[in-house]
């Protein structure tokens, strides 16, 4: 029990402080989160502002910064639609960031950080590649970027690993970027309804997700030699045969 409660402190810690501090923004300067005040602070930057955009998600995995505040912020800045899909467009470019970095690193940096739980991770990334990706992302229990590159130096496959962050990803981006959006432009029933979303999308990618985690949180099975079978004793060995004796016709004995 306790290891589940850690388990959520330790996702909604950032995603919660992320959103929290954009909440306290608008409260406290309405001005400052002003979806005009935004495009007009990228104005400079023109039509390569979308560019610098991607470029700053597709290096979030080494800044270790949560994807969900590039989410919202790219609603604020860019409005639902472009939103999202620029924020689907950087989630694809991280992960090919974090794919290939993880395919060069090798498996000793993944063993590291997994622990443990590598081989089962890898097992189950290199034999269910899309589901893995797919769970990965709908669970808020399990970090992403790390099960993604554990999956990538493992030998898992590049196309389906993506393609099932893609799809896992696509509900969570919407509702964060929804919210940015209404939070920008001060639409406080859009605002409440995407963090309902957001609340209730956690709690689901935490239920189907579930089995994933307990099975890459059980404790390493044990490895015992099986018995080998008793080596069977041979029969005793009949004893050499006698030679007696035997009579002759002279009376004297001679041995046949």
């Amino acid at each position: 029990m306790k290891g589940g409660v850690k388990g959520w402190l330790r996702v909604l810690a950032p995603v919660g402080a992320s959103i929290g501090g954009l909440v306290l923004l608008r409260l406290l300067g309405p001005d400052v989160m002003d979806q005009r005040q935004l495009h007009d602070f990228i104005e400079p930057l023109g039509q390569a502002a979308p560019f610098a955009f991607l470029l700053a998600l597709a290096i979030r995995p080494l800044t270790l910064l949560p994807g969900t505040l590039f989410a919202a912020v790219g609603g604020m800045v860019f409005g639902t639609l472009m939103g999202t899909i620029y924020a689907l467009m950087g989630s694809f470019l991280a992960a090919c960031v974090v794919f290939g970095l993880a395919r060069k690193l090798g498996v000793r940096p993944m063993k590291r950080l997994a622990g443990a739980r590598y081989p089962a991770l890898a097992r189950a990334a290199r034999k269910h590649d899309f589901q893995f990706a797919l769970l990965a992302c709908i669970n808020p229990l399990l970090p992403t970027d790390m099960m993604l590159a554990a999956a990538a130096a493992s030998g898992a496959r590049f196309w389906p690993m993506v393609g099932g962050l893609m799809v896992g990803t696509l509900p969570g981006t919407f509702l964060l970027v929804q919210f940015g959006s209404g939070l920008a432009q001060g639409h406080t029933m859009m605002t409440v309804v995407s963090g309902v979303g957001l609340g209730v999308s956690l709690v689901l990618g935490a239920f189907l997700g579930r089995r994933v985690y307990k099975e890459l949180n059980a404790p390493p099975q044990s490895t015992q030699p099986e018995p080998q079978p008793e080596a069977q004793a041979e029969p005793p060995a009949s004893p050499a045969p006698r030679n007696f004796p035997l009579p002759r016709k002279d009376g004297l004995s001679s041995a046949s």
